[in-house]
């Protein structure tokens, strides 16, 4: 089996509550179902297939839960030097509205680059174990740019 590593990442980077994303492993691609239908088409056989299929044929791709946003926020926060920039975004993510405060502060902070580059390779992260996990091979290299925890240039 193999897939296409731009294509888990795309799953990944747009999952939500109402998309799902599976690996169909006879076909070895990614299928999409949303609002009824599988990658834009209407085939409802195909979704009962896939919810009632053991996950030998079609494997869930990590959802909302598997990624877990906040928690690489976390890490990103407490992986900057300590000082001003990681105290304010330490305070960014408290309570709610958390995620919408964190980018404002990346922005005021001339951080966002550095954010979506350790983003981007927490994804890839992400998407190797879970091809590991089922013996996927992955099509395509990684290709992060963040070099490591720690690694920061001011």
């Amino acid at each position: 089996m193999k897939v296409k590593l731009e294509d888990v990442l795309e799953a990944m980077n747009f999952v939500n509550d109402d998309t799902q994303y599976y690996y169909d492993v006879k076909n070895e691609k990614v299928l999409m179902i949303f609002d009824g239908m599988i990658d834009g088409e209407d085939n409802p056989e195909l979704i009962e297939e896939i919810e009632n299929s053991f996950i030998e044929e079609y494997i869930p791709l990590p959802g909302q839960y598997e990624i877990d946003e906040y928690r690489i926020m976390e890490e990103f926060i407490y992986d900057l030097p300590e000082g001003r920039n990681q105290d304010t975004l330490e305070r960014a993510i408290q309570g709610r509205g958390a995620f919408r405060r964190f980018k404002d502060r990346l922005f005021d902070l001339n951080l966002e680059q550095k954010w979506y580059d350790y983003r981007d390779c927490a994804y890839e992260r992400i998407a190797k174990e879970w091809c590991e996990k089922y013996n996927i091979d992955i099509v395509g290299r990684l290709k992060s740019t963040y070099v490591g925890f720690g690694q920061w240039s001011n």
